[in-house]
């Protein structure tokens, strides 16, 4: 709103020539049509122009679905946590200003088409940064999302859950295998939702995981908790007693990778890239934040720049309209793909189809 209230203060209005007259609606909207159509029936005139713009329509629809989309892709198939995505967030913002500024002055150099070539080259690499990336196995423990720790004092087990786990959602299908267990998982009531029985991962006062120690005897319930977590998105460990060394994971796990038509790209890229590095799956998306920050002011700026050197100038208004319409309207074909094959397919699939709309267009 700052920088607005100041463009407005100091910035004068130009001066139009033959300014029209105020029109009504019917009026309004006839002219409209009749404009459009007079644009349209001169295509054969600007066709370079019109190339660009179907061109735009592609690549800027993958850009922006790339920054809509990443958020739910990090938290739902890297499961990074809540924190971990505000702080990316927060980077980007620190990066896109200097990095806007650097594809400028390469614009200078090798010209605006090819830096922008070289921006959108940039995207593709995010994308397949994006499909690349996973989770490290788990190998420790303190790990898993769900621990059992034999008290020899008390002669019984006693759980708690890892701080960084997901919180159980309200999907009836979960809560009802969660409340099943529930004599050997540490939850409470869920005194937020009234609608229905509900129930939570158990807090003490300072919000951290609060353990509990099980009935003496528990073995069994443990053993069958961990075979029917097979079906879930958590992880199970346990420590010392007669069940000791015993480890579950889940299907749905973010590190479980396999059965997805592309999961060997992260499998592979975990097993020689991110575990050798030790770069967990926190810091590869933050690189990709860094990446996808560093050019998304680059992109979008130098897009409007080759457009605005491809406009007559004395149609810049007309041709610029149409520059906006077809952002506009680019930004339901990226998300309504992603969400189709990814719901055919996987994740990963779905992220490939937005890479795929970035190449058309470039």
């Amino acid at each position: 709103f700052g920088f607005a209230a100041l463009t407005f203060a100091w910035v004068p209005e130009p001066h139009i020539e033959n300014e029209m007259d105020s029109l009504g609606f019917k009026q309004s909207a006839r002219l409209a049509i009749t404009e459009l159509k007079k644009t349209l029936a001169e295509v054969g005139n600007f066709r370079t122009l019109f190339i660009y713009m179907v061109a735009y329509f592609f690549f800027i629809d993958g850009i922006n679905s790339v920054t809509s989309l990443a958020g739910i892709y990090g938290v739902t198939v890297l499961g990074i946590s809540v924190t971990a995505l505000i702080l990316t967030i927060l980077i980007i913002q620190f990066v896109a200003a200097p990095c806007a500024l650097a594809f400028t002055k390469l614009a200078d150099v090798w010209g605006t088409k090819k830096a922008l070539t070289v921006a959108l080259a940039g995207w593709c690499v995010v994308i397949i940064g994006a499909m690349s990336f996973a989770p490290l196995q788990l190998d420790a423990h303190d790990e898993f999302g769900i621990q059992y720790d034999w008290d020899a004092d008390a002669d019984a087990y006693v759980v708690v859950v890892n701080s960084e786990i997901k919180a159980l959602s309200q999907d009836d299908e979960e809560q009802a295998w969660v409340q099943q267990w529930e004599d050997v998982l540490p939850t409470e009531l869920n005194e937020k939702i009234t609608e229905k029985s509900s129930v939570k991962w158990s807090m003490d006062d300072d919000g951290d995981p609060a353990p509990k120690t099980l009935a003496s005897g528990s073995e069994a319930r443990i053993s069958g908790f961990a075979e029917s977590l097979v079906d879930t998105r958590f992880s199970m460990s346990i420590s010392g007693g007669l069940l000791g060394d015993t480890t579950a994971l889940g299907d749905d796990h973010p590190t479980n990778l396999g059965d997805g038509l592309l999961d060997f790209i992260p499998i592979k890229f975990r097993d020689l890239v991110w575990a050798p590095l030790g770069l967990g799956v926190f810091y590869q998306f933050l690189l990709l934040g860094v990446m996808a920050g560093g050019l998304l002011g680059g992109s979008q700026g130098l897009a409007r720049s080759l457009f605005g050197q491809m406009v007559p100038e004395t149609r810049s208004a007309e041709f610029f309209g149409f520059f906006g319409f077809f952002g506009k309207v680019a930004a339901l074909l990226g998300p309504l793909l992603y969400a189709t094959l990814t719901v055919m397919f996987d994740s990963r699939v779905g992220i490939l189809s937005i890479g795929v709309l970035i190449v058309i267009g470039a």
